[in-house]
C-alpha cells in the first residue's frame, strides 16, 4: 500500500537544515511512508542511507537539491529529481536507482558500488571516478544522455557507463579532457566524437554482439525513465555508431611494463649501498640470521581447518520461498533412499507436484550452483513431479487450540496443512465452491497436472480439517470467528483487479475474470477476435495464451516497461505467437471504434481488450483497503490475527506456501511457549563449491538417481572422503556417531594448516581460519 507524504525544505520562509531535513525523512520512512515528495532548498544528502524493513521507497525531489543526493543509497530506494543536481550525486551508491531529469554536476556516482544513475542531460567533471564492483551484485550503471566533463572515469575500477552523445555541449569530445586516467575495471560505452583518453590505462574497441544486446535491451528502461523514449530508434540504429573503452588486463599491463629488478639485486645494489650491510638495523643485530619454522602443527599453525557441515544453506534451498532442502533430497537418493527423499518434501509443502513440479518458475534452479558454473541446473522441477506418492508426516500430539483460516487457496491450505500436522483443530472458510484459489480458478489447467492437484487437495482434507465452502466472511462473521478461535489467519488472496486511469477503462475486461470464466466452464467468447492484453506479467501471459487457445485471431500484450513475466509463462506465450510491445502507454480505448490510442500518437485496432497489471485483496470484513502490513512472523495489527499470501503482497505460489508454513510454526511456538526456530542461514558462496569436479551432462529429468548425482551438494557433506584421502599428513578421519550420522575431525597434532582440505572439498564444507 502506497503511503505518500510531502516534506518541505523551507518552512514559514526559513530554510530547514540538511541535518533536520534528513532526520524528518528518516523518521517518516520508519513510520512506513514509502512515497516521499521532497521540496528541497539546497539540503545535502537527500534520499541517502534509507533503511526500511520491506518493499521499496520512492523519493521525488522538487526544487534545488544540494550536494551528495542519494549518497550511500540503498537497494529498494528510487529517487527521481525533477530538475538538475549539485555535486557528488549518487556518492558511494550501494544500490539506489537515481533518475535526474536534468544535468548532474561534478563527481556523479563518485566511488559508487551498486545501483543505477539515469541522467536526462549531461555530467560535470570527474563523474564515475573510483567506481567499483562487488561480483556478487549487478554492476553499477551510469547513463548520460548528452556528454560528460573532464577527468571522467578517473581510477574507475568497476561498473558500466554509457554516454549517448545526444546534442552534446562539446560535440568535438563528448568524454571531456583526458578521461580514464588510472582506470582498471568496468567499461564505457559511448556514441560520438571522443579523444585524449589515457592510452596507458585503456584501449578503444568496437562493440561485440553481447555488448550490443546489453545496450539495446537496457536502453529502453533508461529512455523511459528520463522521458526520452522517442530517441530509442536513433540510439540503437547501428552498432557501428558506438565504441567502448576497456582497461588493460593485469597481464597486458605486465607485458607493457618495464622489467622489474629482483629483490635480491635491489637489496645488494641499491638498499645496502645506501644504508650499509644488513639494512637500517644491521649495526645493532647480534645474530647473523633468524630461522623461523616453516611447517608447524598444533597451536603454532597460522591457519586451522574447520569442518562446517550445514553451516550455510545451499543456494537452491536459500532461494526457495518454502525452504525445501533439495541438497538433502539428493543425498538421500544417492544413499538409495528414494522414498525418504520423496517424503522429505511433504515436511515442507503439500503441493510438490502441482507447484514445485509445474507452476513454480523455480528460482531454486536459477540459483543452483550447476546453473551458475555450468549453465545446467539440477532439474528440481522434475524431482517435484515424481513426488506424487509421498507419505505425509504423522500428526503430532492433538492440541485443544482452534485455528481459523479465511481462504482456501495455496497459502491458506499450506497453513492448514502444517497446523493440522502440529495437532491443532483447523477450520477453513472459503468463499468459492472448491478449494484451491487461483490454481483452481485462474491458472490454465493445461499448465499443470490437475489430477495430481486434486489428489494433493484430498490428502489435506483427510487430515481432519473442517472445511466450510461458499462462506462469504462478513464483519459480523469475522467478529464471531474471533470469539470462537484462538488464532485467525487471513489468506483470502487478491482478486480485485488493478486498473489504469484512461478514458474507456470501463470497457476493459480484467484478465483474471477471463481466466476464471474458462476454468469454470463458461468462457468469454474471443473467437476470431483481435485481442489486446494491457500488462505483460505472468497472469497477462496466461491470458494471452488462453485467448489464442480459445480461438483469438491475434493477441498482443502491451506493457509500459520491460515485461515482468519470465520463465514458463513467458516462453509459452512467445512460442504460441503472442507479440509483446513496450514501452507503450494507453491514452484512450474507444470500444465503438475498436481502437486503442497511445500517448505516442499511435493507434491500434482491437476487438477485445483485457487488463492484467495485478490485483488487490478484498478485505471489507476488516474495513481495510489494499494489502495488509505484517511483521516478519505474519502478525497484523489486530490481536491474534495473521495474514499470508497475496493479501500481503502479490507473489509466487511458493511464497504463499512458504508463508503458510512459517506462520503455522510461529503460531505453534506462541501457543506452546516454545522458542520459535527458523532456518535463517545464509547461502554458501558459489566460490566455495568446486564445480570442476562435475561434468556437463546436457540431459536432465531422466531419473532421480542421475539428478541426485548431478547435485553439487552445496554446504552439505557428500561423504566422499576426498579430504581424508588427500590430507598428506593423515590428519583427517571420519567418525561414525551413534545416531547414524557422521563427521570429519582433525588431529591438531598432525595438521599443518596447509589448506588442502578446503581446496579439494567439492561441497565447500571445509573452511580455513587465520589464527
Amino acid at each position: 500500500m502506497e503511503k505518500v507524504i510531502e516534506i518541505y525544505g523551507t518552512i514559514d520562509g526559513k530554510r530547514v537544515s540538511s541535518k533536520n531535513l534528513e532526520e524528518e525523512i528518516q523518521k517518516r520512512v520508519q513510520e512506513g511512508y514509502n512515497h516521499l515528495k521532497i521540496y528541497a532548498n539546497g539540503q545535502h544528502g537527500i534520499g541517502g542511507r534509507l533503511f526500511f524493513k520491506k518493499g521499496k521507497v520512492l523519493v521525488e525531489v522538487f526544487g534545488a537539491p544540494g550536494q551528495r543526493l542519494g549518497s550511500m543509497g540503498t537497494f529498494g530506494t528510487e529517487i527521481i529529481v525533477h530538475g538538475s543536481c549539485s555535486d557528488d550525486t549518487g556518492w558511494l551508491n550501494t544500490g539506489a536507482k537515481i533518475v535526474v531529469l536534468g544535468d548532474v554536476a561534478n563527481g556523479a556516482h563518485n566511488a559508487g558500488a551498486q545501483g543505477i544513475l539515469y541522467v536526462q542531460g549531461g555530467g560535470g567533471a570527474r563523474c564515475d571516478t573510483m567506481t567499483k564492483q562487488n561480483p556478487r551484485f549487478e554492476p553499477l550503471q551510469s547513463w548520460y544522455f548528452r556528454d560528460v566533463g573532464d577527468s571522467f572515469a578517473e581510477f574507475k575500477a568497476g561498473g558500466i557507463a554509457v554516454v549517448c552523445g545526444v546534442n552534446p555541449r562539446n560535440p568535438d569530445n563528448i568524454l571531456g579532457y583526458r578521461p580514464c586516467v588510472g582506470m582498471v575495471g568496468g567499461v564505457i560505452y559511448f556514441r560520438g566524437k571522443a579523444y585524449g583518453w589515457s592510452e596507458k590505462d585503456v584501449h578503444c574497441e568496437p562493440l561485440d554482439e553481447n555488448d550490443w544486446k546489453w545496450l539495446t535491451e537496457n536502453m529502453k528502461d533508461y529512455l523511459v525513465a528520463i522521458k526520452k523514449e522517442e530517441y530509442y530508434d536513433e540510439l540503437t540504429r547501428s552498432i557501428d555508431e558506438w565504441r567502448k573503452l576497456v582497461p588493460y588486463t593485469p597481464q597486458e599491463r605486465a607485458e607493457m611494463a618495464k622489467p622489474s629488478v629482483p629483490m635480491y639485486d635491489f637489496r645488494k645494489t641499491v638498499w645496502e649501498k645506501e644504508v650499509g650491510e644488513g639494512g637500517i638495523f644491521g649495526d645493532i643485530m647480534e645474530v647473523d640470521e633468524v630461522v623461523l619454522p616453516y611447517i608447524v602443527t598444533g597451536e603454532y599453525r597460522r591457519r586451522i581447518p574447520k569442518w562446517e557441515n550445514e553451516k550455510f544453506n545451499a543456494p537452491c534451498a536459500f532461494a526457495c520461498p518454502i525452504g525445501i532442502p533439495t541438497q538433502k533430497r539428493a543425498y538421500l537418493i544417492r544413499e538409495g533412499k528414494l522414498q525418504e527423499a520423496i517424503n522429505l518434501i511433504y515436511e515442507y509443502s503439500p503441493f510438490p507436484v502441482t507447484v514445485c513440479g509445474h507452476l513454480c518458475p523455480n528460482p531454486c534452479m536459477e540459483a543452483c550452483s550447476r546453473n551458475i558454473h555450468l549453465k545446467e541446473p539440477v532439474d528440481i522441477a522434475y524431482l517435484g513431479r515424481i513426488s506424487e506418492n509421498g507419505k505425509i508426516p504423522e500428526i503430532k500430539e492433538e492440541k485443544n487450540k482452534k485455528i481459523a483460516i479465511i481462504g482456501g487457496g495455496p497459502a491458506g491450505l499450506s497453513a492448514a496443512y502444517h497446523l493440522r500436522l502440529l495437532g491443532y483443530k483447523v477450520t477453513i472458510f472459503e468463499k468459492d465452491e472448491k478449494l484451491g484459489g487461483k490454481v483452481e480458478y485462474c491458472i490454465p489447467k493445461n499448465r499443470y497436472n490437475y489430477e495430481a492437484f486434486q489428489s494433493e487437495i484430498e490428502r489435506i482434507k483427510k487430515l481432519g480439517i473442517e472445511i466450510k465452502t461458499k462462506i462469504n466472511v462478513t464483519k459480523e462473521l469475522f467478529e464471531k470467528i474471533k470469539e470462537e478461535f484462538d488464532r485467525i489467519i487471513i489468506a483470502c488472496g487478491a482478486y480485485s483487479p488493478k486498473l489504469l486511469d484512461f478514458e474507456g477503462i470501463e470497457h476493459v475486461t480484467p484478465a483474471i475474470e477471463f481466466l476464471r470464466s474458462i476454468n469454470t466452464g463458461n468462457p468469454i467468447d474471443v473467437k476470431g477476435k483481435k485481442v489486446a492484453v494491457i500488462g505483460a506479467g505472468r497472469t497477462g501471459m496466461d491470458a494471452c495464451v488462453q485467448a489464442l487457445e480459445n480461438g483469438a485471431e491475434t493477441v498482443i500484450a502491451i506493457a509500459r516497461r520491460k515485461p515482468r513475466s519470465w520463465g514458463k509463462e513467458h516462453e509459452e506465450a512467445l512460442k504460441k505467437g503472442v507479440e509483446i510491445i513496450w514501452p507503450k502507454f494507453v491514452k484512450k480505448y474507444d470500444k465503438n471504434d475498436g481502437k486503442i490510442y497511445f500517448t505516442d500518437g499511435n493507434v491500434m485496432s482491437f476487438d477485445f481488450v483485457m487488463i492484467s497489471i495485478g490485483e488487490y485483496p478484498e478485505l471489507n470484513f476488516i474495513d481495510h483497503k489494499g494489502f495488509i502490513e505484517v511483521d516478519e512472523y505474519g502478525r497484523t495489527n489486530i490481536e491474534n490475527v495473521y495474514a499470508i499470501g497475496d493479501v500481503i503482497k502479490e507473489g509466487l505460489l511458493t511464497e504463499a506456501i512458504g508463508w503458510g508454513r512459517k506462520v503455522a510454526y510461529f503460531i505453534d511456538a506462541e501457543l506452546t511457549g516454545k522458542e520459535f526456530k527458523w532456518d535463517n542461514r545464509n547461502s554458501i558462496e558459489y566460490e566455495k563449491v568446486k564445480w570442476q569436479y562435475y561434468e556437463k551432462t546436457k540431459v536432465s529429468g531422466v531419473s532421480p538417481e542421475e539428478e541426485a548425482d548431478r547435485c553439487m551438494s552445496c554446504g552439505y557433506c557428500r561423504d566422499c572422503h576426498i579430504c581424508e584421502l588427500t590430507c598428506f599428513e593423515q590428519a583427517i578421519s571420519r567418525i561414525e556417531k551413534e545416531d547414524g550420522s557422521f563427521e570429519y575431525v582433525v588431529d591438531d597434532d598432525k595438521c599443518i594448516g596447509c589448506g588442502f582440505c578446503e581446496a579439494v572439498c567439492p561441497c565447500g564444507i571445509w573452511t580455513m581460519y587465520d589464527v
